[in-house]
């Protein structure tokens, strides 16, 4: 015989009223555009996100603003084993990743001569 435990009960119970759909933060922070080829710049800037973890077929919303008058700032998602680019966004939106993983973002500029903005970003999960 089952008898299920309370947290099994509480469980069901949120997702029957739609509280475990709520979007929830993943990620978020305020780190140094990506002018140099490293996380950590020569002056202890950070240049990329703390890793996080994606789930597999989630869907996840990136959004993110640059300080200056004229920037254009696009994010890259690496995985955090390899470096290697998972995803890429050039505006704000969605991604649901193929496979669960460890990654991080980081941001390339691409207005000749800007770089050194600092980016805030946020990733949630969608709605």
């Amino acid at each position: 015989m089952y008898i299920p435990s309370a947290q099994s009960v509480l469980t069901a119970g949120l997702a029957l009223t739609g509280s475990l759909r709520a979007p929830r933060v993943v990620a978020e922070g305020s780190v140094l555009d990506f002018a140099v080829e490293k996380c950590m710049d020569d002056n202890g800037e950070t240049r990329c996100s703390k890793p996080f973890v994606v789930t597999k077929s989630t869907c996840y919303q990136f959004e993110w603003r640059t300080e200056g008058t004229i920037t254009h700032t696009t994010a890259e998602v690496r995985d955090a084993g390899s470096g290697e680019i998972v995803f890429y966004r050039d505006t704000n939106g969605d991604w649901t990743p193929e496979k669960g993983e460890l990654v991080y973002l980081d941001f390339k500029p691409k207005v000749p001569a800007t770089g050194n903005q600092t980016v805030h970003y946020v990733v949630k999960t969608c709605e």
